[in-house]
């Protein structure tokens, strides 16, 4: 007997999420490594428009070449590039094929279960690699009296602002 669709939906539900929380994690760290090159664009040109600017040219590129432009900027130690280097693969691995690659194996309970976990391992090893690129974020905003952490509470503070709880009218930020 045939699976219904609605049954399909739900049996493979875990794993798309997974996939779809593996994806975000991707985005984050290709937003990381734009962010940190902009912050260093601005750094070499502390012109306005110069963050903008790089943010832009950054956005379209790929992870792969996000990282060989840190390396252009600065010397990574050989042990860092590797480690970044493999996080590169990691995250083309999930986006590249995935799903399709591993359809026939969505079709049985026990494979479900095999690709969720492959999707969480393959999602920490990209998400440690955010960790580290967002540390040398830090480094640099620390020269300015920022971190991620105020960037972080700050884009909380606004998101609250601009979605008042129940009815609640919006507020004026506090700084």
């Amino acid at each position: 007997m045939a699976t219904s669709e609605p049954d399909v939906i739900e049996l493979t539900k875990p794993v798309l999420l997974e996939f779809a929380k593996a994806v975000y994690i991707c985005q984050c760290l290709e937003s990381s490594l734009c962010f940190l090159l902009a912050l260093m664009a601005h750094e070499r040109v502390p012109e306005e428009g110069a963050f903008s600017a790089s943010w832009d040219f950054h956005s379209k590129r790929t992870l792969g070449q996000l990282l060989r432009r840190l390396r252009e900027q600065i010397e990574i130690p050989p042990k860092l590039d590797e480690y970044l280097g493999v996080g590169v693969d990691k995250r083309n691995e999930i986006i590249h094929g995935f799903l399709t690659k591993n359809a026939i194996r969505l079709a049985e309970p026990k494979g479900r279960i095999e690709i969720e976990k492959e999707l969480i391992e393959l999602k920490l090893e990209v998400k440690e690699r955010d960790i580290v690129v967002n540390k040398l974020i830090d480094a640099l905003l620390a020269k300015y009296g920022l971190s991620n952490e105020i960037l972080k509470r700050n884009a909380d503070r606004y998101w609250e602002h601009l979605n008042p709880r129940d009815g609640d009218e919006p507020q004026t930020p506090k700084h």
